[in-house]
């Protein structure tokens, strides 16, 4: 891997030389104003229906709707008859947290900083190290009283972001969703080749259910940061 963060040039002496970045939500990467940036389906999480019979009971129609193909079978245990065909409009739960993007890019150039909005960029030398002090920054940071939880890996691109499934499991997943979720967009975005940190903070002492911010994003700042990143020379 060959990861870099495409940023402003005031960013990358921020990381080098202090370890200070920027770490962005969900919410706000879902309405961010660039478009090549913007995904509105960030962060929304798997919709789960279950049936007797099927594994899968509905089927797309198009990225607004989706159709139904046998009856759904209500949590109280009724079945809601629709007539074959009928869209069937589902809101797309989501879960706000913090994450940390950047591209698995060979060959980074300052051309493709530009299609960002950016005008530089900087080299991550060890993604776990990297991972694990961004961590505890922001465990720090929010002052959190049960701890973090920080996953990282690429980015899965999909021709469309909700996946309707079966889970055919005892119990639901953890707030709507699974760590899949966590790292698949669409993938009109997969020029990107997004490699991302995601940090998710605990709400109780058993470590079984995380908090959603109502946040943008948080400034973090730790020397232990800027030991695993580098500003790219010419000679790379």
């Amino acid at each position: 891997m060959n990861l870099v963060k495409y940023c402003k040039a005031s960013h990358v002496t921020d990381a080098v030389e202090k370890g200070r970045i920027f770490v962005g939500t969900f919410s706000r990467y879902s309405k961010i104003e660039r478009d090549v940036l913007r995904d509105e389906e960030e962060g929304a999480a798997t919709t789960a229906v279950l049936d007797d019979e099927a594994d899968l009971i509905l089927s797309e129609n198009d990225n607004e709707s989706l159709l139904a193909n046998s009856p759904l079978k209500l949590a109280n245990g009724w079945k809601l008859e629709l007539p074959r065909h009928m869209p069937l409009w589902l809101a797309k739960p989501a879960f706000n947290t913090f994450i940390f993007c950047v591209s698995d890019d060979p060959d980074p150039s300052v051309e493709k900083a530009a299609r960002l909005g950016y005008d530089s960029f900087y080299r991550i030398t060890d993604p776990f190290s990297f991972g694990q002090a961004l961590m505890i920054s922001i465990s720090q940071n929010l002052g959190t009283k049960f701890g973090v939880d920080g996953r990282m890996g690429p980015v899965n691109y999909v021709p469309r972001k909700i996946q309707v499934v079966n889970r055919r499991r005892s119990s639901p997943p953890v707030n709507g969703f699974s760590n899949e979720d966590l790292f698949r967009k669409h993938e009109r975005f997969s020029d990107d080749r997004e490699f991302r940190f995601v940090f998710l903070e605990y709400s109780n002492a058993e470590q079984s259910l995380f908090n959603s911010f109502n946040s943008e994003g948080e400034i973090v700042e730790n020397p232990e940061i800027a030991k695993w990143v580098r500003r790219i020379d010419n000679n790379g």
